[in-house]
């Protein structure tokens, strides 16, 4: 599985987490606190990971057009 895959995976298993999470705090099994931090704890590494995307598409069609 090479990086861009992995990244897309990581990208569809942080938007069913996200879906949880709320679903959780709409049905006030966790407090907002707890929502907010595992937002968080969950944006971070998506949002990194969608920078790196960005960047390698941006890279290939660089490549591509040289």
């Amino acid at each position: 599985m090479n990086a861009a895959r992995k990244i897309r995976v990581l990208s569809l298993a942080s938007s069913a987490l996200v879906l949880a999470i709320l679903i959780l705090q709409f049905t006030h099994v966790i407090n907002g606190f707890w929502s907010v931090t595992l937002l968080v704890i969950v944006g971070i590494p998506v949002t990194v990971a969608w920078v790196i995307l960005e960047r390698r598409l941006g890279a290939e069609k660089m490549r591509d057009a040289a």
